[in-house]
């Protein structure tokens, strides 16, 4: 008797899961399929032919293009839907518009055509973006460890046009890592900066030398964050960063760490030597760079100031965790200045949280540490048809836009 009573009592809470279930989509089969209406909304240029993504709780993916009243119809299953847009416009003398936005929680019920508008916001930037990532080092010939002094970055001209900036920084969020506690969440989870509109840059930047940085067509530039050397002489797993076109992280003046910064190779200009803005931790002696998982970015000045005015305008201060200590001081750096960006977790690590705001990046990128990898953007496959040349995806967002490689691509 008893257990005829335990399989009523489990056969009952059953059905009233069953029955709470299709109440709530009002489904009586899981087949029907109902109109969902995703009317785009913004200040765009051109509302056609805008690629509007909606996906299921299950991760079921339904793509339509948008008409020229800004309108994508779907015909999908009763449930419940995410519809997002990530939308670049096509570069006009250099510069782009990328358009995202999301709405969550469409309740798609039985014989209920759902209509709702999705909301874009616009970020105008250059086409010059961060095309490869390499932080996380080797492995030594011997098998005895890790070398990670051989870091770089490869920054992109991602169009056909010529592209003149009035200066051009690379910077890093804090926490330096992304796994560990964040301070920076208010109570409502969100970054207690995104509101004031601003990412901040922690500890220092580096800047290239001179009143403007041109990008011609297509351009690469590859900078070494450490040791502007051929570390492969050493480290055969390495890379040779001491090539005549290669730019380098050098002010020793600020940075004294010869083992991060040994002298750069004499094929090096001296005019290619970016050089540093410290305002934090006076303490240091090398770039507080993450070798598992930075959150970097580059950036223009605010109008109207060099690199070195903005690093050291005191008006621009903003502490992490906030402590009004020299230690945790980083500068506010605008949204709108930023001209790129990319959000690495580690993969070593289960936690990992966000320190870019959705205004800048999205998503992130995971990577392993200590193995050669890096982290490099996409092809965007169409477009590089339609140009005639290597175009890489730029949606500001590094889930989408980023892949780990497992050999960097210097080596």
């Amino acid at each position: 008797m008893k257990c005829k009573f335990k399989t009523i009592l489990v056969l009952s809470v059953a059905a009233i899961i069953l029955v709470s279930c299709c109440n709530e989509l009002d489904e009586p089969t899981g087949y029907d399929t109902q109109q969902l209406v995703i009317h785009v909304e913004g200040e765009l240029p051109n509302r056609e032919g805008i690629e509007v993504k909606v996906t299921d709780s299950r991760g079921m993916i339904f793509v339509r293009p948008t008409d020229m009243q800004g309108t994508a119809t779907f015909e999908v299953p009763v449930g419940i839907y995410q519809a997002t847009v990530s939308h670049v416009s096509h570069p006009i003398e250099g510069w782009r518009t990328i358009y995202n936005g999301s709405v969550s929680n469409l309740v798609v019920r039985y014989n209920k055509p759902l209509s709702v508008t999705l909301p874009l916001t616009a970020a105008t930037s250059s086409s010059v973006i961060i095309r490869e990532l390499y932080v996380g080092g080797c492995q030594k010939d011997d098998g005895s460890g890790w070398f990670y002094r051989d870091k770089y970055v490869i920054l992109a001209n991602n169009s056909g046009e010529r592209v003149s900036l009035p200066g051009l920084c690379l910077a890093i969020c804090t926490p330096y890592n992304s796994y560990g506690i964040n301070m920076n969440y208010d109570e409502s989870g969100h970054l207690n900066y995104e509101s004031e509109g601003f990412i901040p840059a922690a500890s220092s930047f580096w800047y290239f030398q001179g009143d403007e940085v041109v990008f011609e067509p297509w351009e690469q530039r590859v900078i070494a964050l450490n040791g502007a050397i051929d570390h492969t002489l050493t480290y055969t797993n390495s890379v040779n960063l001491a090539r005549p076109e290669y730019y380098c992280t050098f002010d020793i003046e600020q940075y004294n760490s010869t083992s991060a910064y040994p002298s750069p190779s004499e094929a090096i200009p001296t005019s290619h030597y970016l050089k540093a803005v410290r305002y934090g931790d006076q303490m240091e002696s090398a770039w507080p760079l993450s070798n598992t998982s930075p959150a970097f970015f580059i950036f223009t000045p605010p109008e109207g100031m060099t690199p070195l005015e903005f690093g050291n305008d005191a008006s621009q201060v903003w502490y992490d965790e906030g402590r009004a200590l020299s230690t945790f001081a980083c500068r506010k750096v605008p949204v709108d200045h930023i001209l790129d960006a990319v959000e690495v977790f580690s993969t070593a690590w289960d936690e990992a949280t966000k320190r870019l705001t959705s205004a800048v990046d999205v998503g992130a990128v995971y990577m392993t540490a200590r193995q050669g990898h890096s982290v490099e953007r996409r092809i965007d496959e169409a477009e590089s048809t339609r140009q005639g040349h290597t175009v890489y995806q730029d949606t500001n967002n590094s889930t989408n836009d980023f892949v780990e490689r497992e050999q960097c691509s210097l080596h």
